[in-house]
């Protein structure tokens, strides 16, 4: 009897399986996940970025066409998830964006987005700067040993264009013993598109990725800087 039903559940066990795998869509291509943290090559006056706090998520879709086994290209399209910084004295308000001195031409440009100060007698645990894009990415892969569906170690130099969806500020602190999270919504004089260079080495499952952004990250200056941003971090890819 006990080999009788063991039989029968490695059987159910088997045809539920099997179920499964044929109702499993075979999708070309692969779901990419980029984690890492964003840097600014400059700093806008009395902004104390922390880079480790910076974060950035991205989430393509990316399909694979190989020209031989050792060469082939990767494009895709997804979201690119960036947070900045803002450090401890100041954040970003959702005013428009105004001018130094409207009586002196010579101040055109030191436009800048308005600042507001951040009261000194509360503790904040979150200041940041959070921006939704739409990306294209796109690289060139080589592969050494050469492969047969992208397995293996690889070296990757390409692209990335991205179009922002979305932007809000986040503050996070604490009130009267309770924690408060305010987001406001607005356009923070952040440029629309974003363009830079990325290169990637590893393997196709698990790499190292570095991409630098060439486009201002604002349309105009703000606090005497404009900041291009470059991020570091790890792929995994094949969900």
């Amino acid at each position: 009897m006990r080999r009788l039903l063991g039989s029968l559940f490695l059987l159910t066990s088997f045809i539920l399986s099997a179920q499964k795998e044929a109702a499993r869509p075979d999708v070309p291509g692969n779901i990419m996940v980029d984690v890492g943290l964003n840097y600014w090559d400059s700093e806008p006056n009395f902004v104390d970025q922390a880079g480790w706090r910076s974060k950035s998520v991205g989430i393509y879709y990316t399909k694979r066409k190989a020209f031989s086994k050792k060469f082939s290209f990767t494009y895709g399209l997804g979201l690119g998830l960036e947070k900045f910084d803002l450090g401890d004295s100041l954040t970003l308000s959702s005013g428009e964006l105004f001018n130094a001195d409207d009586n002196d031409p010579a101040n055109d440009s030191l436009a800048a987005f308005a600042f507001s100060s951040l009261p000194d007698n509360i503790n904040y645990q979150k200041n940041r700067l959070a921006v939704t894009y739409l990306d294209i990415p796109v690289d060139f892969r080589f592969h050494p040993t050469g492969t047969e569906e992208g397995e293996g170690f690889f070296i990757g130099v390409g692209g990335i264009l991205g179009l922002r969806l979305a932007s809000h500020r986040k503050l996070k602190f604490d009130e009267a013993e309770e924690s408060v999270i305010e987001k406001v919504k607005g356009k923070y004089n952040l440029s629309s598109v974003r363009y830079g260079l990325q290169g990637r080495i590893g393997f196709k499952g698990v790499h190292l990725f570095y991409k630098r952004y060439f486009n201002d990250l604002f349309q105009d200056p703000i606090g005497g800087a404009n900041p291009q941003t470059t991020t570091i971090g790890i792929n995994i890819t094949g969900f």
